[in-house]
């Protein structure tokens, strides 16, 4: 049987004694009904994963035992051949969190949301820090899902102008205009995808891109929903160049 996966932001040592946070034990106890002596796999970055047992649980709390370090941390980027930090345009209802879940488990590094010109979406500055929370969520389960150890860093949201990115990169703007499409090979393993939201990119924006050496790929003959581009192109660039 598959066990249940479980993030922890904080430190994981062999035999070590841990009480869950209250939001994990009652997902523990009351949506998966473990038990006593129950197993199960507790992960983060910095230590990896262990397997655990459950030692004492309630409705409310819930303590369990680290038996096993199953992974090491530096696991978690041994095997990954690619850096991929997504740019998504921000987009209204769950296309947002959809796009958020799939790229992580499709082996996103970084994800910068971005307003753009002819975005919809415009937070005021005391929902940021809401949204931020709710998406790094999102990553989070994404990961206990996909068998991730590393969770991917969400950035605030920024203008295209404010972006600062890595000069020896792979850079590609997702735009149905576009002439190019992605190269068969790469001489960089850090790959930055531009993608827009629902409206699509301006001229301006296209122009900056060019101008901060961006190529600009269509991926075929259809227009992608900017939920669905990400997770085509992510799927794309692991299959030529990365771990799938």
């Amino acid at each position: 049987m598959r066990l249940s996966r479980v993030y922890l932001d904080s430190p994981l040592a062999l035999n070590a004694v841990i009480s869950l946070p209250k939001e994990i034990a009652h997902y523990l106890s009351n949506v998966l009904r473990l038990r006593f002596n129950d197993e199960l796999l507790v992960f983060n970055s910095r230590q990896g994963e262990f397997r655990a047992r459950v030692t004492s649980i309630t409705k409310r709390a819930v303590d369990i035992e680290l038996l096993e370090n199953m992974r090491a941390a530096h696991d978690a980027t041994k095997h990954a051949s690619l850096s991929i930090h997504l740019i998504l345009g921000l987009s209204r209802g769950d296309r947002m969190d959809f796009a958020v879940q799939k790229s992580t488990e499709l082996g996103v590094n970084e994800i910068t949301p971005i307003y753009t010109e002819y975005g919809e979406v415009k937070l005021k500055p005391e929902r940021v820090e809401k949204k931020l929370q709710h998406w790094q969520k999102i990553a989070i389960s994404a990961c206990e899902q996909s068998g991730r150890l590393d969770v991917p860093v969400i950035h605030k949201p920024l203008s295209v102008l404010e972006l600062s990115l890595c000069k020896n990169a792979n850079k590609w703007m997702l735009e149905p205009s576009g002439f190019d499409s992605l190269p068969q090979s790469i001489a960089e393993n850090n790959c930055v995808l531009l993608v827009g939201p629902e409206g699509g990119f301006s001229t301006d924006e296209i122009d900056w891109a060019r101008s901060n050496d961006f190529q600009i790929v269509a991926l075929g003959s259809r227009i992608l929903r900017t939920e669905t581009a990400p997770v085509v192109a992510l799927a794309i660039l692991q299959h030529k160049y990365g771990d799938m």
